[in-house]
């Protein structure tokens, strides 16, 4: 299962435990600002953001315009105790929902769940990889580093994930991708050159070449 990483930006303390603790137990990565000072150091390794309203200095809206500035589509949950029509409008317009203080917990954790689904789809990880069958998607380390193939890459790495675990020769790849053509020896290591760079796997431990036969994509790798 995914780790997601949820960022908290609260400065009521006995909430901002409550969530900790609340995330923490559902095995969340959790990080915790109380203004909005340091949220944009951290945004680019977050999942998803509890935004408090209320806030020392700049506040909730103000932050998550920034953010949303920078083109980063991280979901953002307010989580304020302001009740008028028009609060919640502002929260809607620039974020993707808006809860009311007190909350329950249940409720917040499907919301969650649902949003971060619905963004991020179902993943599978092999090692610091995040893969999106059903989108071609592949994230490396987390889910705001998306993996940029060209087409031929993108078509070469999901061959190989959909035949995981098995060794592909290059007659496999050519008879996939190039049945017609004539057939360059070499383009087959070019690309996976370009791949395991992009995916951070220079050592080939998660696309191994099997000398002599092919390339294999492991899903279990010792540590």
């Amino acid at each position: 299962m995914k780790e997601y990483n949820i960022l908290i930006v609260e400065d009521d303390l006995m909430i901002g435990h409550l969530l900790q603790k609340i995330l923490l137990r559902e095995e969340y990565k959790v990080c915790w600002k109380t203004d909005s000072k340091e949220v944009l150091d951290v945004i680019h390794k977050i999942d998803l953001v509890i935004m408090d309203v209320m806030l020392p200095g700049e506040d909730g809206y103000q932050i998550t315009k920034k953010i949303k500035n920078l083109g980063l589509n991280i979901p953002i949950i307010f989580l304020s105790a302001r009740q008028d029509i028009d609060s919640k409008l502002q929260g809607l317009a620039v974020g993707e929902d808006y809860m009311i203080k007190p909350f329950d917990p249940r409720e917040l954790l499907l919301r969650m769940k649902k949003m971060l689904e619905n963004q991020y789809g179902t993943f599978t990880q092999i090692k610091h990889l995040y893969i999106d069958a059903d989108l071609t998607r592949v994230f490396n380390k987390n889910l705001t580093n998306e993996v940029s193939f060209t087409s031929i890459e993108r078509k070469i790495f999901f061959y190989l994930y959909d035949n995981r675990d098995r060794i592909l020769t290059k007659e496999h790849f050519f008879n996939y991708l190039w049945p017609l053509d004539d057939r360059n020896q070499n383009i087959i290591n070019v690309h996976m050159k370009k791949i395991r760079t992009k995916i951070n796997d220079i050592n080939g431990e998660i696309i191994q070449n099997i000398y002599g036969e092919g390339y294999r994509l492991n899903t279990y790798i010792k540590k």
